[in-house]
């Protein structure tokens, strides 16, 4: 019985909290980023089972419609969160 991947890996990933998938791009690239190192952190389930991931915050992120969760889960995960301007 062969196992089906769960996805991209993110263990060692970045992640970036930004309001709109513009202002992850253009956070990535401040960072000198590529997307299969860097992921759109839009929702706290790409959170599960991660200890202390690196996040970046950039623009708006304030106003995503799932913030309080989202900062449930990096409290949850010890995350490491990083302002960036």
């Amino acid at each position: 019985m062969s196992s089906q991947p769960k996805g991209p890996d993110r263990s060692g990933a970045v992640f970036i909290l930004a309001g709109n998938s513009n202002e992850y791009t253009k956070a990535r690239r401040k960072l000198g980023l590529m997307p299969p190192g860097a992921f759109w952190l839009s929702g706290p389930s790409a959170l599960d089972g991660l200890q202390r991931p690196k996040v970046y915050r950039y623009g708006s992120w304030k106003t995503l419609a799932r913030i309080i969760e989202i900062e449930g889960a990096l409290r949850a995960t010890d995350a490491e969160v990083i302002d960036i301007t």
